[in-house]
């Protein structure tokens, strides 16, 4: 069962992304849609604390990271897809 997590409050306003001058929309608008994709990606055995760290490293990676604007869908699919196995892994080691 999914724990209760809401993206919505953690998405990006072009006021957020001011270093992307002239291009904060479209910055925010891919930063956002990482964000929906680790939501729409995650699993049922999936930790608020996991998802959470999945959002503050997608954040840190990109939020002032000029290739952010070159990115496809695909590449950011596969950024998300990446992040969110690599933060389970290390979910898992701590357990042991």
């Amino acid at each position: 069962m999914f724990v209760e997590f809401d993206i919505h409050s953690y998405l990006v306003t072009k006021q957020d992304v001011i270093f992307f001058e002239e291009h904060e929309e479209e910055a925010a608008d891919k930063i956002n849609e990482m964000l929906h994709l680790i939501n729409a990606l995650r699993e049922d055995d999936d930790t608020t604390e996991q998802l959470e760290e999945m959002v503050r490293r997608t954040l840190y990676d990109w939020i002032e990271e000029p290739a952010l604007l070159d990115l496809s869908f695909d590449e950011m699919d596969d950024y998300v897809r990446n992040l969110m196995k690599v933060v389970r892994e290390q979910e898992e080691e701590w357990n042991e």
